[in-house]
């Protein structure tokens, strides 16, 4: 007989325990330990910028066009204050601050290939190239510069420079952005993107001790080294930190806001919105004339009908609680009420004067074609226009970014894939598919890059292709393939006949009217 223990479970029970129960039970107890873990990792993954019981606020001045129009005189010797006045006007200018973000928002750096290292003259070692993919793709994944890159990219078009800090680790990154008044750009790395250093003697206030304490390195190490020689402020920010970049490349020495030329137009245009106020306020003011009758036969110009004193008494109270708001009166000789209305003023010319200003501001500033699409009467030139302001937007820009994409990987990767972006935007890159698709047809290996067009990365495919094709079995189950453009002829998808619909910028501008008018 099975001797039974406290809890009232026989030893043969317990020891009968089968191996998939065991195996169960042992991988209950691992999840239980990976969320513990996840868990710990999660308080790590916040980087505290700011102490929640102290209030924080930024105090930004005011700029006119006059003291604007003097910093350009000698804009060398004003590049603080145009700084200063660009971030005034991207808060108090809608159309600057759409400009702004126009441009910081048409990039999609989740276009991209991937590529391996490859000698044509050596036998490829695949397991090794294998393993530098999955590396470079799951940094490329912690680094997220497509989700990270906006705000640096506002700064490079509000001031021409970004400077900052990369942190990461293996839960991702961001850019720590510093005030470009406190840095200086001292170099540049082989891979294009900038090297700079930090005035350490700018960082003696609490809010910066603060800041240092809780980010950590590099500033920690920077700190104390300012600190064994107060003489050498100026200290260089580590290059596995180190994240600058810079709109107007071509001169290093010049840090002076990209759209400085328009802060000026940008300042009159404010005022200008100001003077219409005024002027659609005076347009709806009124002023009554309260007569004050003289008696019949008097010899005086005074001799009122009613005693001047008393009338006012009635007059204020008649104003105070009877006239409503825009309307005023005041009190005159006379026998009837008259009116005056400020209606026929110049209200309506200096509406017509805003909007030819803005106009105007636009097609010189660039997004005129998106922000103000009146002026673009054709697809074609439509097109035209986004193309060129695609290639404003990134020509400088992208191969900083491309560097320095390259240049972290080098330092987190052993052997790490090279990584091109595509030199496209949100409004230029449907093209390119088309390209790529056509190349694909033509055994081309572009299979990963095209699919990254669709903002689906180049794991994500792979993860996809195996989940469908080997677990899911997908391509046993729906034999059919999807019909498509490609798949199907012109008289399999329309009854119409003739020959298949010309792309937008292939027709001529009478054409593409009368495709608008259908």
């Amino acid at each position: 007989m099975a001797r039974r223990t406290s809890s009232g479970v026989s030893n043969s029970t317990s020891k009968k325990m089968s191996v998939a129960d065991k195996l169960a039970k042992l991988e209950l107890e691992a999840d239980e330990q990976n969320r513990l873990l996840n868990y710990s990792k999660a308080e790590q993954m916040l980087l505290q910028l700011k102490d929640p019981n102290k209030g924080y606020s930024s105090s930004i001045s005011s700029y006119d066009r006059k003291k604007i129009r003097d910093y350009l005189k000698a804009p060398s010797n004003n590049e603080v204050n145009l700084r200063n006045a660009a971030r005034y006007l991207f808060f108090r200018s809608q159309i600057f601050f759409r400009i702004i973000v126009l441009y910081s928002s048409i990039w999609d750096l989740r276009c991209r290939k991937v590529i391996p290292n490859y000698d044509i003259s050596k036998k490829p070692n695949i397991s090794k190239t294998l393993k530098a993919y999955n590396s470079t793709l799951n940094k490329l994944d912690i680094y997220n510069i497509h989700g990270n890159i906006y705000n640096v990219l506002i700064h490079c078009y509000l001031e021409d420079i970004c400077y900052s800090l990369f942190f990461r680790d293996d839960s991702g990154s961001m850019f720590y952005i510093l005030d470009p008044d406190e840095c200086k750009i001292i170099g540049r790395y082989h891979t294009g993107d900038l090297g700079f250093a930090i005035d350490m003697s700018k960082w003696k206030s609490d809010k910066k001790q603060k800041l240092i304490e809780w980010l950590g390195s590099p500033l920690k190490e920077m700190w104390e080294e300012y600190q064994k020689n107060p003489s050498a402020k100026w200290i260089k920010v580590p290059d596995e930190y180190a994240a600058c970049f810079k709109f107007r490349i071509e001169d290093l020495n010049a840090i002076i806001p990209p759209f400085a030329p328009l802060l000026q137009r940008l300042a009159g245009l404010n005022d200008l919105e100001d003077i219409q106020a005024i002027a659609d306020e005076q347009s709806i003011y009124k002023l009554l004339l309260v007569p004050m009758k003289v008696l019949s036969g008097a010899k005086r110009s005074d001799d009122f009908q009613v005693s001047p004193d008393l009338m006012i008494k009635y007059f204020d109270k008649m104003v105070e609680n009877a006239l409503p708001d825009y309307v005023a009166a005041a009190p005159i000789p006379g026998d009837g009420v008259d009116v005056i209305d400020f209606t026929k003023s110049s209200a309506d010319k200096d509406v017509d004067r805003l909007e030819q200003s803005q106009s105007t501001l636009l097609a010189t500033a660039g997004g005129g074609a998106v922000l103000n699409a009146n002026n673009i009467n054709n697809t074609a030139a439509f097109n035209a226009w986004l193309k060129a302001e695609s290639e404003f937007a990134i020509s400088s820009l992208m191969p900083q970014i491309e560097g320095f994409t390259n240049r972290m990987l080098s330092l987190d990767v052993p052997s790490p894939c090279k990584v091109e972006y595509f030199e496209i935007t949100i409004f230029t890159k449907e093209e390119l598919k088309k390209s790529l698709l056509e190349s694909c047809q033509y055994s081309f290996s572009n299979r990963l890059a095209y699919n990254t067009l669709n903002g689906i990365s180049e794991k994500d495919t792979l993860a996809m292709d195996f989940l469908e094709t080997e677990v899911l079995k997908l391509p046993s189950k729906m034999i059919n393939p999807l019909q498509s453009s490609y798949t199907t002829s012109n008289s399999q998808t329309s009854s119409e006949g003739g020959r298949p619909r010309s792309e937008d910028d292939q027709v001529s501008d009478g054409a593409d009217r009368m495709r608008n008018l259908r």
